[in-house]
């Protein structure tokens, strides 16, 4: 009688195959998470546009209007934890310019305040989205017309006019801007802001 059974040969081919499943399986979970990323952050940049054409801050009796157009920033969490989030607000506290989580608008998806601070956790009212690292993975971010010492920010005026940077040193976008975000495997994609704030 003959005995059937597996040859190391064989053993190995199996292994191989299994471990190529693995690491396209891993690739597969890491892009998924950076397309999820990509579509909240156009979501978000898009509904801030479209808020902002509905709450003009420009009026004659308001000159600090510059600061408080709605704006999509990114910030850095603590040193001792480490990562990246992003906030949505209008600055309404033109003494100390510091926003509070009631100056940040809520997510259409959830009804929480995309806010979060230096701590970078999520309360109950507040979006989990927002924290880029925790959430996503997302390690490094570059926004190519960035003009602050931040990490960035794209702020919206109610005639179709994107800055990024206001108060005295106003600037204006002219050109497409690229939101290129990066995860912890060097992976990226990159969302195109173009002058009247349309993101894509």
């Amino acid at each position: 009688m003959n005995k059937k059974s597996f040859s190391i040969f064989e053993l190995i081919i199996v292994i191989v195959i299994l471990l190529l499943f693995t690491n396209r399986t891993q690739y597969n979970i890491d892009k998924s998470n950076l397309d999820d990323v990509v579509m909240k952050l156009k979501l978000y940049l898009n509904y801030t546009r479209y808020i902002a054409f509905l709450d003009n801050k420009y009026t004659k009796d308001n000159i600090d209007w510059k600061t408080s157009l709605w704006t999509l920033k990114f910030q850095r969490c603590s040193k001792n934890i480490g990562g990246i989030y992003f906030v949505v607000y209008s600055d309404t506290n033109t003494i100390t310019s510091h926003f509070k989580k009631t100056d940040c608008l809520k997510d259409p998806l959830t009804n929480k305040y995309l806010y979060s601070n230096w701590d970078c956790k999520a309360t109950k009212d507040e979006s989990k989205y927002v924290l880029l690292t925790k959430q996503y993975d997302i390690t490094k971010i570059k926004l190519s017309c960035n003009t602050t010492s931040t990490l960035g920010q794209i702020s919206f005026g109610a005639n179709g006019d994107i800055y990024s940077s206001l108060g005295d040193n106003i600037v204006k976008i002219t050109k497409p801007c690229y939101l290129t975000l990066y995860n912890s495997k060097n992976q990226e994609q990159t969302i195109t802001i173009e002058p009247t704030g349309y993101s894509y």
